[in-house]
């Protein structure tokens, strides 16, 4: 083990010379050996960031090889995958990551002193000098993608992928079903259902799957736990970029990279700033206790604790000609924060409110239902007429801002949140305006 950590200190010293971004980011980290992990991750959980590797993988590692593994497990954290980009979605965990190495391995090129990690030898699937990791080549994609066209481009490819959930004791260690099997596609399952608290779930692929034959052995399958939105990190990640553009510390990263790095870092919305804060009504400041996570500070037995919901937030998303797919992309990232923090009823308005046939209350275990109705002109007061109607008084509008101005007296009664896509028109809007910045 001694040899191991020399060797990983080694390559860390030569992140200086490659990637002294990587370096800065990976010295402020824990880094721990697993042997549950089968290679490498990262994770982020209570206000911190974990490495965790494997070090029978990274002995099987040559040094230039090493190079380019770590250089991946901080761009993961440099591109804020570990936090507000990762939906969180349990089902969707592995998909997702397969769309992050393809956005990320794509980013790092082969040079002298970087090298693509490959299979030593011949073992059962794995053929010896086969690329160890996931490439856009080796799915027919194009590269230098972000991770969200990435995953649209593999949504689209295999919509109907199967993720099997494996509820394994967390005091023996043992496999099974208790809590209660589960098996579908990667939109369905409900992973709290049968009181999972004294259980982990492993999310295994099917070994049918397409993608399963593709990603297998070369994507570890407890990719995607434990990720966590923390707005601490961002800002301490956005700090180790600052300084890396204010002291030249790219390293080898392209120009390409450089920008999509420097572009991740700005900032989404704050929804618990602008709920708690802002509409002070939407969140109550008390908090409930929860058994879905321990408490940061003590850790197991004692209880943590989640933010208290008053009212669900009724959420209006603009659908008129007007309103770009990529706004549209957008809105359902900003209704996913949002239901991290409490219910939501979506409707999509043009010219009038699209009531759907049945009023859900989203979360974000069913987020992925949301489907737009529209595509009209674009008119803001049936918005507050429908809000009444349905003894609302907690309102988001997400719009481009473009159409008739909005009097005090239409939204009286009610607590109201514009939030603008950037350019939009921010004037006429009684309430809280919040202006996108991307």
């Amino acid at each position: 083990m001694a040899d191991i950590e020399a060797n990983f200190q080694g390559t860390l010293c030569r992140l200086v010379y490659y990637s002294p971004v990587s370096f800065n980011m990976l010295v402020g980290m824990n880094i721990v050996q697993s042997t549950t992990m089968e290679t490498m991750g990262v994770c982020v959980k209570n206000g911190r960031i974990t490495l965790a590797y494997n070090p029978d993988f990274f002995a099987s590692l040559t040094e230039e090889e090493r190079t380019f593994v770590l250089i991946h497990e901080m761009m993961h954290v440099l591109l804020h995958h570990c936090t507000h980009r990762m939906s969180n979605d349990r089902t969707r965990a592995y998909k997702e990551n397969v769309a992050m190495d393809l956005a990320i391995n794509s980013l790092i090129h082969e040079e002298p002193g970087i090298a693509i990690p490959r299979f030593k030898k011949d073992t059962g699937e794995k053929k010896k000098g086969e690329i160890q990791c996931l490439l856009p080549a080796m799915f027919k994609f194009p590269d230098n993608l972000s991770y969200e066209q990435y995953l649209a481009l593999l949504d689209k490819k295999y919509p109907d992928i199967k993720v099997k959930f494996v509820y394994r004791s967390k005091e023996s260690g043992e496999k099974g079903n208790e809590p209660g099997e589960s098996s579908g596609g990667a939109s369905g399952g409900n992973l709290t259902d049968g009181g999972d608290d004294d259980y982990d779930v492993v999310v295994e692929i099917s070994e049918d799957c397409p993608l399963g034959k593709i990603t297998k052995h070369r994507m570890d399958p407890n990719h995607g736990n434990n990720y966590d939105e923390d707005a601490f990190i961002d800002d301490y990640v956005r700090n180790v970029v600052e300084q890396a553009e204010r002291n030249h510390q790219w390293g080898h990263l392209g120009a390409y990279a450089v920008e999509l790095v420097k572009k991740a870092q700005e900032q989404p919305l704050n929804w618990r700033d602008i709920l708690r804060l802002k509409v002070g009504s939407f969140l109550s400041f008390d908090k409930e206790p929860t058994r879905r996570r321990w408490n940061k500070h003590y850790g197991k037995p004692f209880l943590g604790s989640t933010t208290k919901s008053l009212e669900p937030v009724a959420v209006y998303a603009d659908t008129s000609g007007s309103v770009g797919s990529a706004d549209l992309s957008r809105f359902i990232v900003e209704i996913e924060r949002i239901a991290n923090y409490t219910g939501v009823y979506l409707w999509s308005f043009d010219t009038e409110v699209k009531d759907p046939d049945e009023t859900v209350l989203f979360n974000r275990q069913n987020i992925e239902a949301i489907e737009f109705k529209g595509r009209g002109g674009t008119s803001f007061s049936p918005i507050f007429e429908h809000a009444k109607e349905k003894n609302i008084s907690q309102v988001v509008v997400l719009t481009d801002g473009y159409a008739e101005p909005i009097s005090g007296q239409q939204v009286e009664g009610l607590e109201v949140v514009w939030v603008i896509t950037k350019g939009g028109e921010t004037t006429g809007k009684p309430g809280t305006v919040v202006e996108m910045d991307r």
